[in-house]
């Protein structure tokens, strides 16, 4: 599906951290006592950021955006949050849902550079992000 709005970039954003968040709650149940904490902080920074977007999306369509977007596919970032039966199995795909995120957050930021806070937002929960995976990858 095309993002083709503001509104539809900011849902698709909205919806990959709600979806992050009750992964990582399912993955912080299989986790080990050691990094069931690490993998719990981030379900709780997948809810932060989620009522970040939601705030900033409040904020910004009190403007009507209409500024056509195109360039950004949903087939590009597709995620499955399916909860994992595993933790190893999970962990890898923790670093697969990091990384297409990552991605989404920085394409989306480049897409929406009329919009200064909101590319900011967006750049530093892709930066955010990127850090994420590497730290699960140190995790496995």
């Amino acid at each position: 599906m095309d993002l083709g709005t503001f509104g539809a970039i900011l849902k698709y954003a909205i919806d990959i951290e709600g979806g992050a968040a009750g992964y990582y709650d399912s993955l912080a149940a299989l986790a080990p006592a050691e990094n069931k904490a690490q993998v719990a902080e981030m379900a709780a920074a997948s809810r932060k950021n989620k009522q970040v977007l939601e705030r900033t999306k409040r904020m910004e369509m009190q403007e009507m955006i209409l500024e056509a977007i195109s360039g950004l596919d949903t087939a590009n970032y597709d995620i499955a949050f399916v909860a994992p039966s595993e933790y190893k199995a999970g962990m890898a795909h923790a670093v697969a849902i990091e990384g297409k995120a990552a991605s989404f957050y920085c394409d989306s930021a480049s897409k929406l550079g009329f919009l200064g806070n909101v590319k900011r937002i967006l750049e530093k929960m892709g930066k955010e992000r990127e850090a994420r995976s590497a730290k699960l990858r140190s995790l496995q």
